[in-house]
C-alpha cells in the first residue's frame, strides 16, 4: 500500500497518531528534504524529492516488488495541487490511501482572518503558465488563492494585474508560514507589483473590493451600473445574447463597433485576455466609455473616437469577435471591412433595430457564404400603475451572426 501523508506546519507534531505510526512501519519513506528531516530516526529508506517527481514512480515500483509499505510525505492537503495526483494517477485509486493535514491555504486565510466562502484556487507553481491568461481567470473570481513559484511570482501577477487595470483587490503573500520567518504583506496590486524579493514559501490571496466585485460574477450587468446617455446601452437582457453569439474566446480580440456607452466591450474586455477596442463617434458616448472602463477596471480595453469603417484602421491585429451596434446606412461598408481584417472562423454579431439594417446584414453574409442566423427578440417590463403593473415593451432587436469560413 502506498500512503500519502500530509504534513502542517507544525510538522511533525501536525501528525495523528495513525499517520506516525504508519511512517514508522514503513520501508520507504518519500519527501522533500524538509519533511524527511523531521523522521532522520527512522529506519525506513528515505529518497528525497528533488525538482520532478518523474523517477519516483519506478522507485516505488522497485520497492513494491520486495514488499512493505510506502509513504510519500506532502505538504498540507496531498490533493490541492499536490504529489497525491501523480501518486493516484501512477498507481491506481485502490492501492493508494490519502491522509490529509490542514492545507497551507486554510492556514495563510486562518492568518488573514478570512473566511474561504466562495474561494478559487489556482497554482502557477512549477508549470508553465501564460501570465495574461493567467489574470483573466483571476479576475473572473472575487477570492482566488495562488501558489507562485521564483518565476511567477507574485510581483509578476500584481504587475499584469495592474496592466490589465485589475487593481480593486486586496493581495496578501503569506510567507513562510509557521516558521520562524513567517511574514504576512498586505497592499494593492501596484505595491505589491513594485516589490522585487518574496520568500519562495509563499501563498499569495487576492479579495477584491469595489463595485466591478459583483459585476464581474454575472453575466448581464444590470444597465443602471454604466454610464449611459439618452438610454444609448445594449439592454442587459439583448447583451446577453450577444456575447453568447459572439462566442468570446479566453485570449480572443474584441472590436465593438458603434459602441454606445460600451457595455458590450467592457463585458467582453471581462472575458478575455485579449485586446478589446471600442469604437464610437460621438463625444459623449466617448466619455461615458471611458467613465465605464474606469469603473469596471478594465485595462484591456481600447477607445477609439470616430466613424466606421474609417477609423478600423487604428485598431491592432485581427480580430476573433466583432460586434456592431446597428451601423445604419453604412452596414454594408462596415462589414466589407471586417470581413477582410476578422480571423477564420471569427464571429460577427449585428444588433439592429431596422429592416433595412437587417436586410442589408443578412444579404451580406448570403452572399460571402458565411454561416449565418438571424433571430427576434421581444422584450416587455413589468412596470406599475398605480396600484397595478402592466408590460412595457421595448423595440424588438434582431441579432445577426455569422461565422467566416
Amino acid at each position: 500500500m502506498i500512503y500519502v501523508i500530509g504534513i502542517g506546519i507544525e510538522g511533525r507534531k501536525s501528525l495523528t497518531a495513525r499517520a506516525l505510526g504508519l511512517i514508522g512501519k514503513a520501508g520507504l519513506v518519500a519527501g522533500g528534504a524538509r519533511h524527511l528531516e523531521e523522521f532522520s530516526d527512522i529506519k525506513a529508506k528515505k529518497v528525497p524529492i528533488k525538482g520532478g517527481i518523474e523517477g519516483l514512480a519506478d522507485i516505488i515500483k522497485r520497492h513494491a516488488k520486495k514488499g512493505g509499505d510506502t509513504v510519500v510525505l506532502a505538504t498540507g492537503d496531498p490533493l490541492l495541487f499536490g504529489i497525491g495526483t501523480y501518486i493516484i494517477k501512477k498507481f491506481g485509486k485502490s492501492g493508494v490511501e490519502v491522509i490529509p493535514n490542514v492545507s497551507t491555504v486554510q492556514e495563510a486565510f486562518a492568518r488573514i482572518k478570512e473566511d474561504l466562502n466562495g474561494l478559487k484556487i489556482l497554482s502557477a507553481h512549477g508549470r508553465s503558465t501564460d501570465v495574461r491568461a493567467l489574470c483573466e481567470e483571476i479576475t473572473r473570481h472575487g477570492k482566488v488563492s495562488l501558489f507562485t513559484d521564483s518565476v511567477n511570482t507574485p510581483s509578476v501577477v500584481a504587475k499584469a494585474l495592474v496592466e490589465k487595470g485589475a487593481d480593486d483587490y486586496r493581495i496578501f503573500i503569506c510567507e513562510s508560514l509557521g516558521t520562524g520567518k513567517e511574514r504576512i504583506i498586505e497592499g494593492a496590486p501596484s505595491a505589491i507589483a513594485r516589490r522585487k524579493r518574496f520568500s519562495p514559501l509563499n501563498i499569495m490571496i487576492l479579495i477584491r473590493d469595489g463595485a466591478a466585485r459583483k459585476a464581474r460574477l454575472n453575466t448581464g450587468i444590470p444597465d443602471d451600473m454604466f454610464s449611459h446617455s439618452n438610454g444609448m446601452i445594449t439592454k442587459e437582457e439583448f447583451r446577453v445574447i450577444a456575447l453568447s453569439k459572439m462566442e468570446i474566446k479566453a485570449d480572443g480580440d474584441v472590436w465593438d463597433i458603434g459602441a454606445g456607452s460600451g457595455s458590450v466591450a467592457i463585458e467582453a474586455a471581462m472575458r478575455t485576455s485579449g485586446r478589446v477596442y471600442a469604437i464610437e463617434k460621438e463625444k459623449r458616448r466617448v466619455k461615458d466609455i471611458v467613465k465605464n472602463k474606469k469603473t469596471f477596471k478594465t485595462g484591456n480595453l481600447e477607445i477609439i473616437s470616430g466613424a466606421a469603417p474609417e477609423c478600423l484602421d487604428l485598431c491592432e491585429g485581427s480580430p476573433d469577435s466583432v460586434f456592431i451596434g446597428g451601423g445604419g446606412a453604412g452596414i454594408g461598408d462596415i462589414l466589407s471591412y471586417v470581413s477582410k481584417r476578422i480571423k477564420r472562423g471569427g464571429r460577427v454579431v449585428v444588433n439592429a433595430v431596422t429592416l433595412e439594417t437587417v436586410s442589408a446584414a443578412f444579404e451580406f453574409l448570403k452572399r460571402k457564404g458565411w454561416e449565418r442566423e438571424l433571430i427576434q427578440v421581444n422584450l416587455s417590463k413589468a412596470k406599475d400603475i398605480g396600484k397595478l403593473n402592466m408590460l412595457s415593451a421595448n423595440n424588438p432587436v434582431f441579432i445577426i451572426s455569422g461565422k467566416k469560413p
